[in-house]
């Protein structure tokens, strides 16, 4: 069937939620692992349309529409996996789960929570804590992994080690299976055959959970080891009676070093250290007499506690921070018994130099979820190819001494199926497969029914071959980016700031994800010039407002704010600006304001003020207050500029204003990416400025500051000489000197901090 056919017909279900943009699709056809293209050419990872329910009966209309038109339906949550399980496989429809996102019950009586699986265990966290109650476990990427995905999946761990796996917690299931039919399993009957089967027999639409009252008290600890012998001694023991950490988290030397390199803190590693993050959590009495038991085992295995636990805990999830660090990396999952996990890390040394890390979580009083990190380089093809034999070295390392690969199976743990599941669940599963969805229309080429490279014969085989053709020829040199283009290489795109974008609209292209997925294909994969960009790239990009926010959760830290002006600038160095936008910088240029109205005018809000002088006439001063735009010329604004030129005033501060030689800031300018007038408008601005005497310049507009502050020297390479305040510092600062009196000053203050200020310039005590 036709696209058009296909896009009317979704229509028909879900309305305008359905889109068939090629631009827009493309952008479905990745998830965290970057994929060579010889390998991902063994898939036709481009689906015909995407579709965004909110209704279980949404979901069934759209499943049974597919099977019956023998059309292949990829269902995807936050895409968090990286063995390509939520990529289509054989094209098809992509069911993007993210707005089937609805709380519909949290019974407090009971520590219960009901709620559809689109939603995030992060956003799930919050609304919990809202009402005393908190999740019992939830995954390391539990800011955008969905309910829906991890319970599909092995569902350990964060909070396993005490409360089990995920679907110990399960009190009931809703799922849609292949031919829209919607059944409902409640704890006890048929909700063991859905474990681990990653949704190729049914799809997951609402979750009835286990939770639990928020602890009385919780304690985190960090004990680094200097050997790696003693830490898995002190593991050992930690597990052995209760009570038993919520969390315990190992971190080898090589991770810490990694950490450091990355300018994260982190205890200085001496080769064959480590260190542990314990969390006790709980009421009171028990928690501390855990603490008084860990102390035994930290003395007893000569480990020694150190400061910044809390900050190891806030960055818990956070795993692929050390990214920073390294051109590209490979995360990897095995389980490993407890009681072979220091073997197990000795033979894991002789794997594989790319190994630049092991971090993992204990999840069972038996088990060990550890994940070895793989240092390599997707700008050279043939190195990242070769280093894909890695992962089948340490999943076949860890079958060897009893465990199995982790984190799921999807279709790049294919070869281990038997291994993972056993032959009975591998069984079972194909029997519920053949009842369910015999057309195979459900989540297609997935484990159960892979491309011929992931059938374990030629799998081991081909990377068997791999391993030895790798092992002669010399890793090629790293071509080091800096700038804008590090701070886009370095997404591991994880996702975490997907639901927190305030311009994010229905498609994965408005997020911050999306829009970084397509930068790095058109200036990284493809540094060559080009002029064909998609418009909806365009559009997507300057959508944007820059505000910060993507920052805040980013697994790997990107200063999101440099990175976009630094894209901005390269597109409209190509002539690619929106119209809107141009017409912004003629106005600008013009005018040298964005209300387009004659610069003269900027003082006459002035006018109203009750000032023994004319502020207008005064031409020096070493204070200068920077009105900006918005104060100068709309109304609604201008009182707050009053009211601080009376503080001022009040406090005898000698200032002044530029008047109707003060331009625009220059930051609408620099946000088109028009360098020449972002300059030409700076250097007016700094003249003026040095013209008037100014020591000082305060402004009120968090826009204006941070242009001042920030981006001033950084646009046209040259330091300016002022001390730039903001409003909130310079009264700070006047409270301090006493000049200013707020006594009886009795009342309740909410203060939002603007995104400029707070977010990108850290300005938030004053």
């Amino acid at each position: 069937m036709s696209e058009p056919g296909i896009e009317n017909d979704l229509k028909n279900i879900v309305g305008d939620r359905v889109t068939v943009s090629e631009f827009e699709r493309w952008c479905y056809t990745h998830d965290i692992l970057h994929l060579p293209r010889l390998v991902k050419g063994l898939f036709k990872t481009m689906p015909v349309a995407i579709v965004k329910p909110n209704s279980v009966d949404q979901v069934s209309q759209v499943a049974g529409y597919c099977n019956r038109k023998d059309i292949p339906l990829t269902v995807r949550g936050g895409g968090s996996s990286g063995l390509f399980a939520a990529v289509p496989k054989r094209g098809g429809v992509v069911l993007d789960t993210l707005d089937l996102n609805t709380v519909f019950e949290i019974d407090e009586e009971h520590e219960t929570v009901t709620a559809q699986a689109g939603i995030t265990w992060w956003e799930m966290e919050k609304r919990l804590n809202a009402r005393g109650l908190t999740l019992r476990s939830y995954p390391s990427s539990a800011r955008s992994a969905t309910l829906g995905g991890w319970v599909m999946t092995s569902g350990l761990g964060i909070g396993s080690l005490k409360y089990g796996p995920v679907f110990d917690q399960l009190e009931a299931i809703q799922i849609v299976y292949a031919d829209g039919s919607v059944k409902e399993y409640e704890m006890g009957f048929g909700l063991s055959r859905f474990s681990e089967t990653e949704g190729i027999l049914g799809i997951f639409t609402r979750v009835k959970l286990k939770v639990r009252r928020i602890p009385e008290q919780a304690a985190h600890h960090l004990v680094y080891f200097q050997s790696i012998s003693d830490l898995f001694e002190a593991v050992y023991l930690l597990t052995r009676r209760e009570p038993l950490p919520y969390s315990l988290e190992l971190i080898d030397d090589g991770y810490l070093l990694m950490l450091r390199k990355s300018d994260y803190p982190a205890p200085e590693p001496v080769p064959g250290s480590g260190a542990l993050v314990v969390s006790y959590d709980g009421l009171k009495r028990d928690v501390h007499d855990a603490e008084k038991r860990l102390s035994r085992v930290v003395e007893d295995c000569y480990g020694v506690v150190q400061e910044g636990a809390e900050e190891f805990w806030r960055e818990r999830f956070d795993i692929l921070r050390i990214r920073r660090a390294v051109p590209s990396l490979i995360p990897s999952n095995v389980y490993i018994p407890l009681e072979r996990l220091e073997r197990y890390y000795a033979g894991l040394q002789n794997v594989s130099q790319r190994i630049c890390g092991v971090i993992g979580h204990v999840v069972s009083s038996s088990q060990c979820d550890l994940m070895p990190m793989i240092a390599t380089d997707e700008k050279h093809p043939v190195e990242y190819m070769f280093s894909l034999h890695t992962p089948r070295e340490i999943s076949n390392l860890a079958i060897s001494m009893g465990g199995k690969p982790g984190g799921g199976i999807g279709v790049w743990n294919a070869p281990y199926r038997n291994e993972i599941l056993g032959k009975r669940r591998l069984n079972r599963a194909r029997i519920l497969k053949r009842a369910h969805d015999p057309g195979k229309t459900l989540n297609p080429r997935m484990w159960l029914d892979p491309p011929a490279l992931f059938t374990p014969a030629i799998y081991h085989t081909a990377m068997q071959a791999m391993s030895i053709v790798d092992g002669l020829f010399p890793s090629p040199k790293s071509r080091e980016q800096s700038g804008w283009k590090k701070e886009l290489a370095v997404c591991v795109q994880c996702g975490y700031c997907m639901n927190v974008c305030p311009t994010k609209l229905e498609w994965l292209s408005t997020t911050p994800r999306g829009r970084v997925l397509a930068t790095r294909e058109l200036f990284l994969d493809k540094p060559q010039k080009r002029k064909d960009f998609a418009p909806e790239y365009i559009n997507r990009l300057y959508q944007c407002t820059m505000c910060g926010r993507c920052g805040i959760d980013c697994n790997v830290d990107i200063k999101s704010r440099a990175m976009w002006l630094g894209v901005r600038k390269h597109l409209a160095a190509n002539g690619l600006v929106p119209e809107s936008l141009k017409e912004l910088v003629k106005l600008t240029d013009e005018y040298h304001n964005i209300a387009g109205r004659p610069n003269d005018q900027r003082a006459n809000w002035t006018s109203r003020l009750k000032l023994p002088y004319d502020l207008k006439s005064k031409r020096s001063a070493p204070v200068v207050y920077f009105v900006g735009c918005v104060a100068s010329f709309f109304p609604m604004v201008q009182p707050s500029a009053r009211a601080f030129v009376q503080i001022m005033d009040t406090a005898g501060v000698d200032f002044t204003i530029a008047g109707g030689e003060e331009w625009c800031c220059g930051f609408p300018l620099l946000a088109t990416g028009d360098t020449e007038s972002t300059a030409r408008t700076f250097r007016h601005n700094l003249e003026r400025m040095k013209d008037i005497g100014a020591q000082t310049i305060v402004t009120a507009c968090p826009g204006c500051y941070k242009t001042w502050k920030h981006e001033y020297e950084e646009a046209i390479d040259e330091r300016h000489p002022f001390t730039v305040l903001h409003a909130t510092e310079f009264i700070a600062r006047l409270l301090e000197q006493n000049k200013l009196n707020l006594k009886g000053f009795q009342t309740t203050v909410t203060y939002h901090d603007p995104c400029d200020l707070g977010r990108n310039a850290r300005i938030f005590d004053e």
